[in-house]
């Protein structure tokens, strides 16, 4: 409510204080004043008129006010007046653009000090021209400075709000970067666990049941890694679980696998009625990140493997140097998938793949999965995988697949590239 009228009021307030000098005699700044006060009241109301413009035209105002502002220094300067008019010039200088601002602040100064001069010259003292100095400074540029330095400290609260907020919002994206990498890698870990034993569980069921009749004791067997496989499952839940409810995250590496359980993963996966082939060095000593990112990701290939191309062998071959850590598991494509890969790949549909890329990329590494041309159908003694003129093996020249082409098997192969940091080699 005040400040709907604040413009009003103040020009009113002005007004009064002004009459109320006028009507003292306290008006007038200089000597032997004959002006009438009804004119001086007629100058005072004409420049309060335009101080309602303060707020929404400060220029617009202080330009009206600018004639009878004239007016009043042809008759002889009266303080009233030009108090207001002070308003105006602080006005205009808060709330005017800031050319405006800068320009009210300079360009007071030379008018005021040639006044000063001529007046001094005039007079022949000296008097005189301080005090007219002293009025200008006091009058305009007193009311300009101040105007111009709440301004600044206007701006400078406008541009730490501006950058509280601007802060505020990084750290709420922060904080939403951070939810979504923790429900990705909290999904990655389900996926692991869940679809992981799940699926070791479903195909070694199968298996069981082809053999109750046939082979008994090798249905027992198979059994006996259902419930194992279901044991794993049940305890990597608890450990999430228990990790979940802990502020202590070095306990993630606690309790996932690592590659020392390497052979528990082959057995599950020859359970399910795969013949595993493991090829691998010493692998003791690894960095920690490294030794479960491997381990999942070689969870997750005889996952695949053992899903996708059920009863068929798989090659697991790891190999590391100086700098990285190397994972490929191949096995032979199904009959039904020799001509084409599996629907799931290359259409973002698979989990198991992106879980396997995914947890490449979280430690610098990367992986690829594809379809290679199977060993032993290439006689200038070059990876598998890799054409002469250094193209994908599923880009021909004449556009047709590779298994129309090659009278092998195709493989389906995975390979992972981990970096290894300093120190993890032993």
């Amino acid at each position: 409510m005040i400040d709907r009228y604040a413009a009003a009021l103040i020009a009113l307030a002005y007004f009064v204080c002004g009459a109320v000098l006028y009507l003292l005699d306290l008006g007038a700044l200089v000597a032997h004043d004959e002006t009438s006060v009804q004119v001086r009241l007629v100058l005072l109301a004409a420049v309060c008129v335009p101080i309602l413009l303060r707020r929404s035209h400060p220029l617009l105002g202080l330009m009206l006010a600018s004639v009878p502002i004239a007016v009043d220094f042809a008759l002889g300067i009266s303080l009233p007046v030009w108090l207001a008019y002070g308003d105006l010039l602080f006005a205009a200088a808060l709330y005017g653009s800031a050319r405006t601002s800068v320009f009210l602040e300079r360009a007071p100064i030379v008018p005021i000090a040639v006044l000063a001069v001529g007046f001094g010259i005039y007079t022949g003292e000296l008097r005189p021209a301080v005090f007219v100095a002293a009025m200008g400074a006091l009058l305009i540029s007193l009311p300009v400075w101040w105007a111009r330095s709440v301004r600044t400290h206007r701006d400078a609260a406008e541009a730490e709000r501006t950058k509280a907020q601007a802060l505020a919002q990084v750290a709420e994206l922060d904080r939403a970067a951070a939810i979504t990498s923790e429900r990705a890698h909290l999904a990655r870990d389900l996926h692991d666990i869940v679809a992981g034993h799940l699926s070791a569980i479903a195909i070694q069921s199968e298996a069981a049941l082809r053999l109750r009749d046939r082979d008994p004791q090798k249905a027992m067997s198979v059994l006996e890694s259902v419930r194992a496989n279901s044991v794993d499952a049940l305890r990597e839940m608890q450990s999430m679980v228990t990790l979940l409810r802990s502020d202590d995250a070095r306990e993630e590496t606690a309790t996932a696998g690592r590659l020392s359980d390497l052979t528990a993963l082959v057995a599950s996966a020859e359970a399910s009625g795969s013949i595993v082939t493991v090829e691998a060095p010493d692998l003791t000593g690894l960095d920690a990140d490294v030794d479960v990112t491997a381990y999942r990701i070689i969870q997750e290939a005889l996952t695949n493997a053992t899903k996708h191309a059920p009863g068929l062998p798989v090659l697991l071959q790891l190999a590391m140097d100086d700098r990285e850590l190397t994972i490929r598991v191949s096995n032979p494509l199904p009959p039904d998938r020799g001509r084409r890969e599996p629907a799931h790949v290359g259409n973002g549909g698979s989990h198991g793949l992106r879980n396997i890329a995914e947890r490449a990329a979280a430690i610098g590494g990367r992986a690829r999965s594809q379809i290679v041309e199977g060993p032993g159908e290439r006689s200038d003694g070059k990876d598998p995988g890799e054409r002469s003129d250094g193209k994908d093996p599923a880009e021909r020249s004449d556009g047709k697949d590779p298994a129309e082409r090659s009278d092998g098997r195709m493989l389906w192969r995975t390979e992972v590239h981990l970096p290894l940091r300093t120190g993890d080699i032993q």
